[in-house]
């Protein structure tokens, strides 16, 4: 089952600065599950998933190919242990971050998190887009070249 691949997955970086900390993460379990709403899945042990509350802004970026090295910066070591933080990488966008010449960059609101049977101990994050920028000539990383 190991080399079943349905579908690419796409590498996404969300950020999140409350109380004075920055933190982020690398997560490939997202969607657009409307014209503006996005839903990542962000894993039981993400500090940025423990952090997250309803009503919270916190940009999402879909990461352009070429842009593996910040997935494995964002992705590698959870925000409370590493400073993740990086203004090589980040930019600001209506008061949140959001990652440089990343093929989408989004401003959203968390509308919930939810913990679902099956999956209770993870995050699942319900997500409406307030803004977006789209650059049409750079193409998605997929979240497969990153783990190789």
């Amino acid at each position: 089952m190991a080399d079943l691949q349905a579908f690419l997955m796409g590498a996404n970086v969300i950020t999140s600065f409350k109380d004075n900390k920055f933190r982020a993460m690398t997560c490939a379990w997202s969607m657009m599950c409307d014209y503006d709403k996005v839903m990542m899945l962000l894993g039981s042990t993400s500090d940025t998933g423990k952090a997250l509350k309803k009503d919270d802004l916190v940009g999402v970026s879909a990461l352009s190919k070429g842009q593996s090295l910040i997935a494995k910066h964002f992705g590698d070591n959870h925000s409370d242990s590493f400073a993740k933080f990086n203004q090589h990488y980040l930019e600001k966008m209506d008061n949140v971050y959001v990652v440089k010449e990343a093929k989408v960059k989004m401003v959203c609101k968390v509308l919930d998190v939810l913990h679902i049977d099956g999956i209770k101990d993870d995050y699942l994050v319900y997500l409406q887009v307030l803004n977006f920028k789209n650059d049409e000539s750079k193409e998605y990383l997929n979240a497969n070249d990153v783990l190789s």
